[in-house]
Protein backbone atom coordinates (compact mmCIF):
# COMPACT_ATOMS: atom_id res chain seq x y z
CA UNK A 1 0.00 0.00 0.00
CA UNK A 2 1.98 3.27 -1.05
CA UNK A 3 2.08 6.43 1.25
CA UNK A 4 -0.41 8.09 -0.91
CA UNK A 5 -2.90 5.78 -0.47
CA UNK A 6 -2.63 5.92 3.56
CA UNK A 7 -3.31 8.97 3.61
CA UNK A 8 -6.04 8.87 1.16
CA UNK A 9 -7.22 6.40 3.36
CA UNK A 10 -6.92 8.33 6.54
CA UNK A 11 -8.16 11.62 5.48
CA UNK A 12 -11.90 9.16 4.88
CA UNK A 13 -12.34 8.67 7.90
CA UNK A 14 -13.59 11.59 8.74
CA UNK A 15 -16.34 11.18 6.34
CA UNK A 16 -16.99 8.20 7.67
CA UNK A 17 -17.25 9.65 11.41
CA UNK A 18 -19.64 12.31 10.33
CA UNK A 19 -21.97 9.33 8.55
CA UNK A 20 -21.67 7.48 11.44
CA UNK A 21 -22.88 10.51 14.17
CA UNK A 22 -25.24 12.45 11.23
CA UNK A 23 -27.15 9.46 9.23
CA UNK A 24 -28.00 11.70 6.41
CA UNK A 25 -30.61 11.17 4.25
CA UNK A 26 -29.47 10.72 0.24
CA UNK A 27 -30.83 13.87 -0.18
CA UNK A 28 -28.46 15.74 2.06
CA UNK A 29 -25.50 13.01 0.86
CA UNK A 30 -26.54 14.23 -2.68
CA UNK A 31 -25.74 18.00 -1.56
CA UNK A 32 -23.50 17.63 -0.31
CA UNK A 33 -21.13 15.30 -2.47
CA UNK A 34 -22.58 15.92 -5.91
CA UNK A 35 -20.93 19.72 -6.15
CA UNK A 36 -17.75 18.65 -4.77
CA UNK A 37 -16.82 15.59 -7.05
CA UNK A 38 -18.18 17.77 -9.97
CA UNK A 39 -15.90 20.46 -9.25
CA UNK A 40 -12.85 18.14 -8.82
CA UNK A 41 -13.62 15.88 -12.24
CA UNK A 42 -13.76 19.02 -14.29
CA UNK A 43 -10.38 20.05 -12.73
CA UNK A 44 -8.28 16.47 -12.36
CA UNK A 45 -10.07 14.41 -14.60
CA UNK A 46 -6.95 13.40 -17.16
CA UNK A 47 -6.18 15.20 -20.77
CA UNK A 48 -7.17 13.17 -24.33
CA UNK A 49 -11.16 12.26 -22.88
CA UNK A 50 -13.84 13.26 -24.43
CA UNK A 51 -17.26 13.86 -22.29
CA UNK A 52 -20.94 14.34 -24.13
CA UNK A 53 -24.50 13.76 -22.47
CA UNK A 54 -26.52 12.15 -24.94
CA UNK A 55 -29.53 9.09 -24.29
CA UNK A 56 -30.04 5.52 -24.94
CA UNK A 57 -33.71 4.41 -25.01
CA UNK A 58 -34.80 7.67 -23.70
CA UNK A 59 -32.49 7.17 -20.46
CA UNK A 60 -29.83 9.70 -19.86
CA UNK A 61 -26.23 8.58 -20.69
CA UNK A 62 -22.79 10.41 -20.67
CA UNK A 63 -20.14 9.49 -23.46
CA UNK A 64 -16.78 9.09 -22.51
CA UNK A 65 -14.40 8.65 -26.03
CA UNK A 66 -10.81 8.66 -26.20
CA UNK A 67 -9.50 11.21 -28.75
CA UNK A 68 -6.40 9.38 -29.71
CA UNK A 69 -6.47 5.74 -30.52
CA UNK A 70 -9.92 4.59 -29.54
CA UNK A 71 -10.66 0.85 -30.20
CA UNK A 72 -13.30 0.00 -33.16
CA UNK A 73 -13.79 -3.68 -31.64
CA UNK A 74 -15.01 -3.12 -27.81
CA UNK A 75 -17.17 -0.39 -25.77
CA UNK A 76 -17.75 -0.38 -22.26
CA UNK A 77 -21.48 0.02 -20.90
CA UNK A 78 -21.14 1.44 -17.74
CA UNK A 79 -23.55 1.36 -14.34
CA UNK A 80 -22.08 3.64 -11.53
CA UNK A 81 -22.08 2.69 -7.82
CA UNK A 82 -23.66 5.45 -5.05
CA UNK A 83 -25.76 2.42 -2.72
CA UNK A 84 -28.66 3.23 -5.37
CA UNK A 85 -29.06 5.97 -3.42
CA UNK A 86 -26.46 8.97 -4.80
CA UNK A 87 -23.37 9.08 -7.55
CA UNK A 88 -23.56 9.86 -11.29
CA UNK A 89 -21.20 9.87 -14.35
CA UNK A 90 -20.06 13.72 -14.31
CA UNK A 91 -19.43 13.88 -10.46
CA UNK A 92 -18.82 10.96 -8.43
CA UNK A 93 -17.70 8.85 -11.23
CA UNK A 94 -15.75 11.46 -13.60
CA UNK A 95 -11.76 11.08 -12.99
CA UNK A 96 -12.62 7.34 -12.85
CA UNK A 97 -14.47 6.69 -16.09
CA UNK A 98 -12.33 8.81 -18.09
CA UNK A 99 -9.19 7.04 -16.41
CA UNK A 100 -11.08 3.79 -17.61
CA UNK A 101 -11.56 5.57 -20.76
CA UNK A 102 -7.86 6.79 -21.24
CA UNK A 103 -6.08 3.32 -20.18
CA UNK A 104 -8.54 0.70 -21.94
CA UNK A 105 -9.06 3.21 -25.85
CA UNK A 106 -12.71 2.23 -25.07
CA UNK A 107 -15.73 4.66 -25.91
CA UNK A 108 -17.62 4.30 -22.56
CA UNK A 109 -21.43 4.92 -22.34
CA UNK A 110 -22.04 5.45 -18.61
CA UNK A 111 -26.00 5.29 -17.63
CA UNK A 112 -27.32 7.59 -15.34
CA UNK A 113 -30.06 5.35 -14.36
CA UNK A 114 -32.26 7.08 -11.60
CA UNK A 115 -32.30 6.96 -7.93
CA UNK A 116 -33.91 5.86 -4.90
CA UNK A 117 -35.58 6.85 -2.76
CA UNK A 118 -37.59 8.99 -5.57
CA UNK A 119 -36.97 6.15 -7.64
CA UNK A 120 -36.61 2.81 -5.71
CA UNK A 121 -36.33 -0.53 -6.97
CA UNK A 122 -37.12 -1.91 -10.09
CA UNK A 123 -36.62 1.92 -11.41
CA UNK A 124 -32.80 1.75 -11.80
CA UNK A 125 -32.96 -1.92 -13.09
CA UNK A 126 -35.96 -0.80 -15.69
CA UNK A 127 -33.44 2.21 -16.66
CA UNK A 128 -30.80 0.04 -16.85
CA UNK A 129 -32.50 -2.39 -19.47
CA UNK A 130 -34.19 -0.16 -21.36
CA UNK A 131 -30.69 1.60 -21.92
CA UNK A 132 -29.44 -1.65 -22.92
CA UNK A 133 -31.74 -2.98 -25.54
CA UNK A 134 -30.98 0.83 -27.66
CA UNK A 135 -27.34 0.17 -26.64
CA UNK A 136 -27.25 -3.29 -28.44
CA UNK A 137 -29.50 -2.33 -31.07
CA UNK A 138 -26.63 0.52 -32.16
CA UNK A 139 -23.60 -2.03 -31.85
CA UNK A 140 -24.58 -5.07 -33.28
CA UNK A 141 -21.46 -6.41 -34.17
CA UNK A 142 -19.28 -4.71 -31.18
CA UNK A 143 -18.00 -6.50 -28.33
CA UNK A 144 -19.69 -4.99 -25.14
CA UNK A 145 -18.11 -4.92 -22.00
CA UNK A 146 -20.36 -4.50 -18.96
CA UNK A 147 -18.69 -2.64 -15.74
CA UNK A 148 -20.07 -1.19 -13.01
CA UNK A 149 -19.14 -0.66 -9.52
CA UNK A 150 -20.76 -0.79 -5.67
CA UNK A 151 -24.39 -0.47 -6.25
CA UNK A 152 -23.76 -0.12 -10.08
CA UNK A 153 -21.33 -3.81 -9.91
CA UNK A 154 -24.62 -5.88 -8.13
CA UNK A 155 -26.66 -3.99 -10.86
CA UNK A 156 -24.76 -5.25 -13.39
CA UNK A 157 -25.04 -9.03 -12.27
CA UNK A 158 -28.32 -8.42 -11.88
CA UNK A 159 -28.79 -6.86 -15.30
CA UNK A 160 -26.85 -10.07 -16.88
CA UNK A 161 -29.47 -12.41 -14.73
CA UNK A 162 -32.32 -10.49 -16.44
CA UNK A 163 -30.86 -10.47 -20.31
CA UNK A 164 -30.02 -14.50 -19.67
CA UNK A 165 -33.89 -15.09 -18.88
CA UNK A 166 -35.32 -13.34 -21.32
CA UNK A 167 -32.91 -14.19 -23.82
CA UNK A 168 -31.73 -11.15 -24.95
CA UNK A 169 -27.90 -10.53 -26.06
CA UNK A 170 -25.52 -10.60 -22.66
CA UNK A 171 -22.37 -8.68 -22.43
CA UNK A 172 -18.86 -10.51 -23.97
CA UNK A 173 -17.73 -9.85 -20.49
CA UNK A 174 -18.06 -7.84 -17.49
CA UNK A 175 -15.51 -6.22 -14.59
CA UNK A 176 -16.72 -5.17 -11.64
CA UNK A 177 -15.47 -3.00 -8.97
CA UNK A 178 -16.21 -3.96 -5.33
CA UNK A 179 -19.67 -5.28 -6.05
CA UNK A 180 -22.54 -4.88 -3.67
CA UNK A 181 -24.04 -8.11 -4.38
CA UNK A 182 -26.08 -8.75 -0.77
CA UNK A 183 -28.74 -6.23 0.37
CA UNK A 184 -29.27 -8.39 3.40
CA UNK A 185 -25.59 -6.96 4.28
CA UNK A 186 -25.54 -10.36 5.76
CA UNK A 187 -22.08 -11.58 4.99
CA UNK A 188 -18.89 -11.75 7.83
CA UNK A 189 -17.16 -8.99 6.77
CA UNK A 190 -19.30 -6.16 7.74
CA UNK A 191 -18.50 -7.37 11.22
CA UNK A 192 -15.04 -8.38 10.63
CA UNK A 193 -13.98 -5.51 8.71
CA UNK A 194 -16.02 -2.66 10.09
CA UNK A 195 -13.11 -1.11 12.03
CA UNK A 196 -10.40 -1.47 9.05
CA UNK A 197 -12.81 -0.59 6.47
CA UNK A 198 -11.74 3.80 5.99
CA UNK A 199 -14.99 4.75 3.93
CA UNK A 200 -17.77 2.75 4.55
CA UNK A 201 -19.51 2.50 8.35
CA UNK A 202 -20.91 -0.62 8.22
CA UNK A 203 -24.66 0.90 8.68
CA UNK A 204 -24.75 2.54 5.34
CA UNK A 205 -25.46 -0.10 2.89
CA UNK A 206 -28.11 -1.10 5.62
CA UNK A 207 -29.37 2.79 4.98
CA UNK A 208 -29.45 2.35 1.21
CA UNK A 209 -30.91 -0.65 0.68
CA UNK A 210 -34.01 0.48 3.01
CA UNK A 211 -34.39 3.27 0.12
CA UNK A 212 -33.71 1.07 -2.72
CA UNK A 213 -36.01 -1.87 -1.54
CA UNK A 214 -37.96 -0.94 1.31
CA UNK A 215 -39.69 -4.83 2.14
CA UNK A 216 -36.91 -6.85 3.66
CA UNK A 217 -37.99 -9.90 1.97
CA UNK A 218 -38.03 -8.84 -1.34
CA UNK A 219 -33.70 -8.22 -0.25
CA UNK A 220 -33.19 -11.98 -0.95
CA UNK A 221 -34.69 -11.29 -4.63
CA UNK A 222 -32.02 -11.79 -7.53
CA UNK A 223 -32.38 -9.13 -9.12
CA UNK A 224 -32.44 -6.99 -6.17
CA UNK A 225 -28.98 -9.03 -4.04
CA UNK A 226 -27.46 -11.30 -7.04
CA UNK A 227 -25.93 -13.38 -4.50
CA UNK A 228 -29.19 -14.85 -4.58
CA UNK A 229 -29.39 -15.80 -7.88
CA UNK A 230 -28.24 -17.99 -10.23
CA UNK A 231 -25.38 -17.13 -12.18
CA UNK A 232 -25.04 -20.19 -14.48
CA UNK A 233 -24.46 -18.57 -18.23
CA UNK A 234 -22.78 -15.80 -17.04
CA UNK A 235 -19.84 -14.04 -19.51
CA UNK A 236 -16.68 -14.01 -18.28
CA UNK A 237 -16.07 -11.41 -15.45
CA UNK A 238 -13.42 -9.95 -13.28
CA UNK A 239 -14.02 -8.70 -9.82
CA UNK A 240 -11.75 -6.25 -8.26
CA UNK A 241 -12.26 -5.69 -4.46
CA UNK A 242 -9.61 -4.62 -1.61
CA UNK A 243 -9.08 -6.61 1.60
CA UNK A 244 -9.83 -3.40 3.57
CA UNK A 245 -13.65 -2.50 2.71
CA UNK A 246 -16.45 -4.15 4.36
CA UNK A 247 -18.15 -5.78 1.07
CA UNK A 248 -14.97 -7.65 0.30
CA UNK A 249 -17.29 -11.03 0.97
CA UNK A 250 -19.84 -9.94 -1.38
CA UNK A 251 -17.12 -10.49 -4.21
CA UNK A 252 -15.63 -13.52 -2.55
CA UNK A 253 -18.88 -15.24 -2.54
CA UNK A 254 -20.20 -14.24 -6.27
CA UNK A 255 -16.78 -15.88 -7.10
CA UNK A 256 -17.24 -18.78 -5.59
CA UNK A 257 -20.57 -19.05 -6.60
CA UNK A 258 -19.67 -18.22 -10.61
CA UNK A 259 -17.31 -21.21 -10.19
CA UNK A 260 -19.42 -23.58 -9.10
CA UNK A 261 -21.81 -22.91 -12.22
CA UNK A 262 -18.97 -23.17 -14.50
CA UNK A 263 -18.58 -19.30 -15.17
CA UNK A 264 -15.56 -17.98 -15.98
CA UNK A 265 -14.58 -15.71 -13.04
CA UNK A 266 -11.28 -14.20 -11.87
CA UNK A 267 -11.61 -12.48 -8.15
CA UNK A 268 -8.71 -9.80 -7.87
CA UNK A 269 -8.37 -9.02 -4.01
CA UNK A 270 -6.04 -6.17 -3.32
CA UNK A 271 -4.00 -6.09 -0.38
CA UNK A 272 -4.52 -2.87 1.64
CA UNK A 273 -7.28 -1.32 -0.44
CA UNK A 274 -10.44 0.46 0.72
CA UNK A 275 -13.63 0.80 -1.35
CA UNK A 276 -13.61 2.19 -4.96
CA UNK A 277 -9.51 2.80 -4.55
CA UNK A 278 -9.91 2.94 -8.46
CA UNK A 279 -12.00 5.89 -8.81
CA UNK A 280 -9.03 8.41 -7.01
CA UNK A 281 -7.15 8.26 -10.31
CA UNK A 282 -3.62 9.31 -10.33
CA UNK A 283 -3.78 10.65 -6.62
CA UNK A 284 -2.88 6.80 -5.50
CA UNK A 285 -0.62 4.68 -7.68
CA UNK A 286 -2.97 1.68 -7.12
CA UNK A 287 -5.65 2.85 -9.30
CA UNK A 288 -3.80 3.42 -12.51
CA UNK A 289 -2.54 -0.17 -11.74
CA UNK A 290 -5.75 -1.47 -11.13
CA UNK A 291 -6.99 0.01 -14.71
CA UNK A 292 -4.55 -1.13 -16.33
CA UNK A 293 -5.12 -4.85 -15.20
CA UNK A 294 -8.96 -4.14 -16.61
CA UNK A 295 -6.96 -2.79 -19.70
CA UNK A 296 -5.04 -6.38 -20.06
CA UNK A 297 -7.58 -8.42 -18.69
CA UNK A 298 -10.30 -6.76 -21.53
Amino acid sequence: MSLRSRLIAQSLRGNKLLYSILRPSPKIIQWYVHPQTWIVGKLFSPFGVRTGKTSFGNVPVVTFTPKKNVRKDSIIVYLHGGGYCFGSSLTTHRIGLANLCKITSCIIHSIDYRLAPKHPFPAGMNDAMQAWRAIIADYPDTEIILSGDSAGGGLSLALMMRLRDEGLRLPDAAVLFSPWTDLTCSSETYKTLAKVDPMLPSSAPNHCAKYYVSDIDKRKEPYVSPIFGDLTGLPRMLILVGDREILLDDSRKIGEKAKITGVDIEVDIWPGMFHDWWLFGSSIPEAIKCLEKVEQWI
